[in-house]
This record gives structure tokens, C-alpha cells and sequence, in this order.
């Protein structure tokens, strides 16, 4: 590579920047504190300045209002803070957050580069893979890759695309928990099926820890009101919380002291407690390893797995390898947990060729469609092969149909969770009454973690600003065939072709892939660009 290519794991609570050494190694970039990790947390400060990272998070206690974290459970909605009288999407706060970690690598490294690859969840939706990576382009940089998290961990650990071999990857970070059964072989790494929560995460066992400690303090010092309704109570005692997790994970005790109102106390917790009180998340991870193993097999009767490899900070724990090795038979694997993703990052953009984007805008500058990573079939070179990505649709995408039977709405699904890209099938519909001379089509994505009909449990992606209907129709009876043709990329983006066939009439409907319209993200682009980091 001509450039240096920044590979960057956006975490939920953490995030990481790595390069490719002088020796061709990847290499964790630690920022200006010296750590490997930054918190994914931003303090806005002013109009024109803004703080990422540990001062950010101290701070939270101080200025809640002005801090925002976790903010990757959001990516893909749309939901809006204003600070300072100008918008902020999760696009734009996660923007910040990327921009602060390369200023940090160009800094630490003296490479002028703004060309990245940055990881998602394998599970991560249409809208929220798009999101981040607007966000790498609000920030101003070239993302040439959008690169799913188990596959860069697996690509850190050594494991390449000549092993014959199937792995279980288990991902725990801070916020999001992700699972996939990855195979590699002759020049392939293949994802069979993958599966996960983006709101469960080691923040989760956090706030089970923080109430645990907390009950013990109110019970043991007779206090009659709630200290967590006292913002810097609450935050000082999750500072501590996360420390004392960290602790229970090496040692059988840990001790925090808890301070209200002049009433003083030390809380001292056991991780045998710890473990009981998270055990129902633990179960629930276990649960979508499990349903993830079903939908592998399902797929490919007979399929073996190697090893598990465990990924995320939050993997560390003790109770997360006793559970998996008193329900599941294969050996686990330890990778650098917090660091993995990132260095497979790294790693995956060294291979990618160049110029695939300029990320700013131009004329020349890739579509979404053109984006080498997540399930793009790219072909990267690899120790000097030729290695392919394949990947599965994460969610199911279907059509609003109308039962006239029960006169309710329900979602029929043309394309399902776990299907091989690229996708293109297709299915016949029916007008559903007499003299019909329009119809309309409306596109949904499943936004639960399982597949569900029900209207509410799915996510409309028809573009903004479209009018989805066919028009000008002859005068058609009740049950005329409408032919539906869904067409879904190997970077799975989805498309809809409706036809009516006597006619010929069509509508073609491109999902809309973001929830910030081109406006919105032409704004923010200026807003993050007149920003400055606080050092």
C-alpha cells in the first residue's frame, strides 16, 4: 500500500486505532493518555470545541447534560440532541469520536492518512452500517472499508483463508454482543450465520453490579431515599463499578466505598454475588449462541465447530468461558479481547487496493454499493493471496401486505436472516379488491432479533420523499398478480422491483439506507469540520 490505512473498532464504551507496522504487523496506536483504549464518550464543551475520551468520561458526572455515551447503540435511528443550537445525530457524535482517534494516530505516527477501515457488528442492519459509515465521512475521512467485527477478529488471531476450518466467534463488548460462525477456507472466509444483540453489552453487567452495590449500601446504612437520583453519586459510583468488575474478574472480592449526603460506607462484593446477579444476561448470550448454531446447522446439516474464539473486553470475565464450556464441547481460544478487531482492521485494510474512495464527496468518491467489507465479496490480498469476504443477510426484508381475512397489516418476508448473499428472489401479490387501479409498496427490514410479521417489530426502509405506488393501473379485479422482484447486493443493499403485468406499469424502490437525509449530512459535514478537539 502506497497509504497507511487505519483500522478502527468503533466501540459502544471503547474504541481502538491500529496501523500495520514497518514489519508488517499490526500495531495498536495508544492515544495521547498513553492508553490502548479511548472511552467512547464526547463532552461538548463549546460550540467549537469538543472532548473525547477519559476527561469526557470523568466529566459525565459534572456536566451530564453535555456528555453523550453509548452512543453506538443508536447508529441506524434517527434521533436528535441539540447542543449549542446546532444538531447532533449519532452519526455526527460518532463522527467525533473518529476523528479524535486518527488525529491521535497521524499524530503518534506521522502519517498524513485519512484512509480507514471500520468494524460493525456482523448483525448490524442496512441503516446501521450506512450510519457508520456516514459517520466516517462526516469526520471527513476515506473509509475504504466497512469490515465485520468477528471477521477482523479472527483475521488478528493469525487465522487465515488456507485453514479448513469452522469457528464460533463470541463477541462481548462493552455495549453490543455479537455472535457468527465463521468458516475459512480455500481463499474464503465465509460467514455462515450470525446473530446477536446491539444493546447488550458489559455496560449491562455494570449497572447489574451498580444495583447490587447499591442495595447493599442502602440496606447496611438504613438509608430511606434513592442516591442514584443524584447525578454525581450515581456517576462516581459507576466509575468505580466498572473498576470493581474488572477486579472481580482476577480476585474473589472487591471493595468499594460509597459516599451520600455525609453517610459513609464500604460495600464489599463477592464475585460468587456478581456472577449470580448478571447470570440471566450471561443466559441470554448463551441463548443466541445457541440460536446461532441452530441457523448454521440448519443451513449445512453436519457442520463442526473448531474452536470458539472470544472476543471484547467484556469476554474476560470468568463466568463467560465456565458458560460456554458447560453448554457447548469445543475448545476456547483467548484473543486480546478490547484489541482484536481493531488490529484485524488493520490488517484487512493493508490488502484493500487503493482508490476504492476518496470519502469526500466527489465525483469519484464509491457509493455505498462499491464499499469493499462487510459481506462485499471483495477480494483483498492476504500474505499475498487473493482472499474473498463472503457474508449472510443479518436481517430479514420484506413487503406490508394487507390480510383481509383478520383486516390487519402484516409483513411477508421475501429475503431471510442467514441467506447467502447476493439475494434475488421472487414472489407474487395480489390486488386485494375490485376496480384497483394503483397499488402501493411499502419495504420493511426486521428490527427485533428474531423474525416477527408483526408490522411493529420491523423497520420501513422505503426511501424518504418516494411515492411507493404503481399508478395508472387498468381497472383491475380483486387477486391480480403484482410481481415482486427483491434484489439484495453482496453488501446488502436492497432493492424492489413491483410490476404489473398486463400492463407493464412498474416501481422500483432503492431501501433507504440512512436515516439522515443528504441535507442533514451535508450540515453536520460542516458542523464536525468547525470543531476542534480539546487537548
Amino acid at each position: 500500500m502506497s497509504e497507511d490505512v487505519f483500522g478502527i473498532d468503533l466501540g459502544t464504551t471503547y474504541s481502538a486505532i491500529a496501523h500495520m507496522d514497518e514489519y508488517g504487523r499490526p500495531q495498536i496506536i495508544q492515544n495521547r493518555d498513553g492508553q490502548n483504549t479511548t472511552p467512547s464518550v464526547v463532552y461538548f464543551e463549546s460550540a467549537s470545541n469538543f472532548v473525547v475520551g477519559q476527561e469526557a468520561k470523568n466529566g459525565a458526572r459534572v456536566y451530564p447534560d453535555e456528555t453523550v455515551s453509548l452512543i453506538k447503540r443508536e447508529m441506524g435511528e434517527k434521533n436528535e440532541r441539540i447542543f449549542f443550537d446546532e444538531p447532533f445525530y449519532p452519526e455526527t457524535i460518532s463522527s467525533l469520536i473518529l476523528k479524535q482517534l486518527v488525529a491521535e494516530a497521524q499524530e503518534a505516527t506521522g502519517s498524513t492518512s485519512s484512509r480507514v477501515v471500520i468494524t460493525v457488528p456482523a448483525y448490524f442492519g442496512l441503516a446501521e452500517k450506512e450510519a457508520t459509515r456516514h459517520a466516517g465521512q462526516i469526520a471527513g475521512l476515506d473509509v475504504v472499508g466497512i469490515l465485520a467485527e468477528p471477521v477482523a477478529a479472527a483475521l488478528s488471531t493469525g487465522i487465515t483463508s488456507a485453514q479448513d476450518k469452522c469457528y464460533f466467534v463470541y463477541d462481548l463488548g462493552g455495549g453490543t454482543f455479537d455472535c457468527t460462525v465463521l468458516r475459512t477456507a480455500q481463499d474464503t472466509f465465509e460467514v455462515v450465520a450470525t446473530d446477536g444483540n446491539r444493546k447488550l453489552g458489559g455496560a449491562d453487567w455494570d449497572e447489574a453490579l451498580f444495583d447490587l452495590v447499591l442495595s447493599k449500601f442502602v440496606q447496611e446504612k438504613g438509608i430511606d431515599d434513592d442516591p442514584a437520583a443524584d447525578p454525581e453519586f450515581y456517576q462516581g459510583l459507576m466509575n468505580d463499578v466498572e473498576s470493581a468488575k474488572k477486579t472481580l474478574s482476577k480476585k474473589e472480592k472487591a471493595r468499594l466505598r460509597c459516599s451520600y449526603e455525609g453517610v459513609q460506607g464500604v460495600v464489599n462484593v463477592t464475585r460468587e454475588e456478581f456472577e449470580a446477579a448478571t447470570r440471566p444476561l450471561l443466559n441470554e448470550t448463551l441463548d443466541i449462541v445457541q440460536r446461532t448454531l441452530d441457523a448454521a446447522t440448519a443451513k449445512e446439516p453436519g457442520l463442526s465447530i473448531d474452536e470458539i474464539l472470544l472476543v471484547g473486553g467484556s469476554s474476560r470475565m470468568p463466568q463467560v468461558a465456565a458458560g460456554l464450556s458447560s453448554r457447548f464441547p469445543w475448545p476456547l481460544r483467548n484473543t486480546e479481547f478490547d484489541l482484536a478487531v481493531a488490529e484485524g482492521a488493520a490488517i484487512y485494510g493493508n490488502g484493500v487496493q487503493p482508490a476504492v474512495s476518496d470519502g469526500a464527496g466527489s465525483e469519484d468518491s464509491a457509493p455505498a454499493a462499491g464499499l469493499p467489507g462487510l459481506g462485499s465479496g471483495q477480494e483483498i490480498v492476504l500474505d499475498g493471496r487473493q482472499v474473498t469476504f463472503t457474508n449472510v443477510l443479518s436481517k430479514s426484508v420484506g413487503v406490508l401486505f394487507f390480510n383481509k381475512e383478520t383486516e390487519e397489516d402484516y409483513i411477508g418476508f421475501l429475503a431471510h436472516a442467514q441467506d447467502k448473499l447476493p439475494i434475488h428472489t421472487t414472489m407474487t401479490a395480489f390486488t386485494i379488491r375490485d376496480h384497483q387501479t394503483s397499488v402501493e409498496v411499502q419495504l420493511y427490514e426486521q428490527s427485533g432479533e428474531t423474525e416477527s410479521r408483526e408490522v411493529e417489530h420491523n423497520k420501513r426502509i422505503t426511501p424518504e420523499g418516494v411515492d411507493p405506488r404503481i399508478t395508472g393501473l387498468p381497472d383491475l379485479p380483486e387477486g391480480s398478480p403484482i410481481e415482486l422482484t427483491l434484489s439484495i447486493t453482496n453488501e446488502g443493499l436492497a432493492s424492489l422491483r413491483a410490476v404489473e403485468p398486463t400492463s407493464g406499469h412498474e416501481l422500483t424502490l432503492e431501501a433507504s439506507l440512512s436515516p439522515m437525509q443528504p441535507e442533514e449530512l451535508e450540515q453536520a459535514r460542516g458542523i464536525v469540520s468547525r470543531m476542534s478537539i480539546s487537548i
